[in-house]
């Protein structure tokens, strides 16, 4: 009997201690339910034991004035909390830059419940001829958005109309959980009079309005004090409501009249009430969900007598005989037996009206996007490897374009996996938007021209679909992920040897050249990156992403006004210029070979300031001879020494300034070209002393640079020899 007893104590503590256990997240009695104007709601609190858990945690402090009572999310003021939405609005900060003085802002909710919603905020820029930053990550992704206001003799700033002459808005690419807002390199002194500033915010949409007085004074801080409302995304938890339900002790939704919602902004989950009830249904109990009276309404549900029900409610009539507001409807359905005929007829017709709407509005679209251009061209034998797909081939391939099948995320569109109905795969690019009329124009004609790029190293467009508000473009699937990943993921750069880095910097500076010299018009990539390199079942390089947007212009009225690009890769003569040249990708394309040759990232947001920038880093080694200190050293060694230093130099020209110092893409992939050749040659498989023996070097401090100069010299002999025979 003793083990029994012993047994039936066992299971008694377990059982207690997760009654405990799920009871420890509740608020302990007496926590404030309020805070100057601001209801404070479960699962936020203040104080010890009030909050679900602690990235809800606000503090009650004074205003600065002293007058009243201010609640605080982290130093940011609170100014109301909707349970239904998941939404916080908060007073941000406003970055500035006056005549005499500036701020810059950055906001870090990294490891909170929190993210800036990319729905209600829009990032807003005021001032004359201002360009403004904002650099922003959610997980591992970086986004970098800017926006460039300006003046003209012959544009005024309108009154209410932010427009882009003295103000300027553009939409979040991702719900970020941070992000860091400044201004570009302009210095301050070259502002018009003392009281002209410029500012850079993001702001909830519906609360701002421009007014031209902000141009030339400080009315826009003197109004704000310096912040502007922004609305914060929240959930619980970091599963989906599916798992979430099975941890009971866990599980936020505590109200028995509540259910659960899967955010869309952030992972987690929401809690609602259900039907009929209203409350906090992250609450047990009376503080929880509660039925709603609907017979107190002002406007009764019923003509009769109004009995309440919990969820619900009943109706009498006048002659005493009650029923439910669901017998009611099943009465209403009923009497509608008579004209039945008649709703199945108006339901057809406006089935038939719809789809006929419908139709009319693919075709639209499909016009609108240079549709008939394309078939006529492929028609005449021209692209014939080119494919049109519709919207309803794309959803299938998809599965409806289903989460799982994401492959990447970037600030232009998703990239989704797909198979199409003969069994190949496919990568499907759903674009956000494109708001440029002429760009919608030009979009098949373009389309043409990307289906006739043919080339080894570059994926290739196999099609698009017309039918849809923004194209979606198709390419072939290349299966082994991005360069960035190869280099930077779990098994990090120390298993890439230096040949392979080389080949595949060979290989994508190739699909460059061929992209600006040999595509009909030359073709600008635009966002060259190493998540832009996919490489094969071969690990060849595969260029990706030269997307529909990069056809080189013929005249300055084509060129873009809103720099787009990925931070760390940004040429800075096109941030100045807003001119996208064949040099803009040669500087990013730099950037790749320093990734290559360091197994750095270009962009390093969490280390020194002085070390963020990968570019910068490596310039200033290179000026103070410190070229060993950023070099891999994986990759480190006498035999690669000279071939690293001659990889180094051609970086550096690539990150060169002024575009017109940089060397062409030719001039690179031929560089490339020839130290991979000397790379190759069975004279680097030999000792290196007996290397410097065949070669003549003596001086050891110089042996790799004259090595190579005279494996060059070698080589070209070579060559000439095997083509004399």
């Amino acid at each position: 009997m003793l083990p029994m007893h012993l047994l039936l104590f066992f299971i008694f503590a377990i059982v207690l201690q997760s009654v405990v256990r799920g009871a420890s997240s509740l608020p302990h009695p007496g926590c404030p339910d309020k805070c100057g104007d601001v209801d404070i709601v479960y699962p936020f609190g203040i104080g010890p034991g009030c909050a679900m858990e602690e990235g809800f945690e606000l503090h009650c402090n004074k205003s600065q004035d002293g007058q009243r009572n201010v609640t605080y999310f982290s130093n940011l003021p609170v100014a109301d909390i909707s349970l239904l939405q998941g939404h916080v609005r908060v007073m941000s900060h406003i970055a500035s830059m006056c005549h005499n003085w500036s701020t810059t802002y950055l906001l870090d909710f990294r490891g909170t419940p929190f993210t800036v919603s990319e729905k209600e905020n829009l990032f807003t820029v005021i001032g004359a001829d201002t360009l403004a930053l904002m650099a922003g990550s959610r997980q591992s992704a970086i986004y970098v958005i800017g926006c460039l206001t300006q003046s003209s003799p012959y544009l005024a700033a309108q009154e209410g109309l932010c427009t882009g002459v003295g103000c300027c808005q553009v939409a979040l690419s991702s719900s970020l959980s941070y992000h860091n807002i400044s201004f570009s390199d302009a210095n301050a002194s070259d502002m018009d009079g003392e009281r002209q500033c410029r500012y850079a915010m993001v702001v909830e949409a519906n609360k701002f309005s421009f007014h031209t007085a902000y141009l030339n004074a400080t009315t826009f801080w003197d109004e704000h004090r310096g912040e502007v409302p922004m609305i914060l995304n929240w959930s619980v938890g970091n599963e989906t409501c599916d798992v979430a339900q099975n941890d009971t002790a866990s599980y936020a939704c505590r109200s028995s009249n509540s259910y659960c919602i899967n955010s869309t902004s952030h992972s987690g989950y929401l809690c609602n009430c259900s039907e009929g009830y209203q409350g906090n249904p992250y609450l047990p109990g009376d503080g929880g969900c509660q039925d709603i009276n609907e017979c107190a309404l002002s406007t009764p549900p019923c003509p009769g007598r109004c009995i309440n029900t919990q969820g619900g409610f009943y109706c009498q009539n006048t002659k005493n005989q009650s029923f439910s507001h669901s017998g009611a409807a099943i009465i209403s359905v009923g009497l509608s037996v008579t004209v039945v005929t008649l709703v199945i007829a108006i339901t057809c017709s406006y089935l038939i009206r719809e789809r006929r709407k419908l139709a009319n509005i693919k075709e639209k679209y499909f016009r609108q996007h240079g549709g008939l251009l394309l078939l006529e061209q492929i028609s005449s034998g021209q692209g014939t490897t080119f494919t049109i797909f519709t919207e309803a081939e794309l959803m299938e391939a998809t599965d409806q374009f289903d989460e799982k099948n994401v492959l990447g995320r970037g600030g232009h569109g998703t990239v989704y996996k797909g198979t199409l109905k003969n069994g190949s795969a496919v990568a499907i690019k759903r674009c956000i938007s494109m708001t440029d009329e002429q760009r919608k124009k030009e979009f098949g004609k373009e389309m043409l021209i990307l289906s006739q790029v043919n080339h080894k190293n570059i994926v290739k467009l196999l099609g698009c679909c017309l039918e849809v508000e923004v194209p979606m473009l198709v390419y072939e699937f290349i299966p082994n992920g991005t360069l960035f990943h190869f280099i930077h993921g779990s098994n990090g750069s120390h298993n890439i040897p230096f040949s392979t880095r080389l080949r595949i910097a060979h290989e994508s500076a190739l699909a460059l050249d061929y992209l600006h010299s040999c595509a009909s018009p030359p073709i600008l990539h635009g966002d060259v990156k190493s998540s832009n390199i996919l490489l094969d079942n071969n690990y060849s390089a595969k260029v990706s992403d030269f997307g529909a947007s990069i056809v080189a212009p013929t005249d300055e009225s084509q060129f873009v006004t809103l720099v787009q690009g990925t931070c760390g890769y940004l040429d800075p003569e096109y941030m100045q210029t807003c001119q996208l040249t064949d040099k803009s990708d040669v500087y990013s394309f730099g950037v790749v070979l320093l990734e290559l040759i360091t197994g750095k990232k270009a962009l390093n947001l969490e280390g020194p300031e002085s070390e963020r920038s990968l570019s910068m880093r490596f310039l200033c080694a290179m000026k103070e001879g410190r070229l060993v200190d950023v070099i891999d050293d994986h990759i480190k060694g006498e035999e690669n020494d000279g071939l690293l230093e001659e990889v180094a130099d051609l970086a550096r020209q690539c990150l060169e300034m002024a575009g017109e110092n940089r060397p062409a893409m030719r001039d690179v992939a031929e560089r490339l070209d020839r130290l991979r050749k000397v790379m190759q040659h069975p004279w680097m498989q030999r000792d290196p002393e007996e290397m410097e023996s065949l070669l003549g070097v003596r001086e050891p401090a110089v042996a790799g640079v004259e090595m190579v100069s005279t494996m060059f010299v070698m080589e070209k002999s070579v060559g000439l020899l095997e083509f004399g025979r």
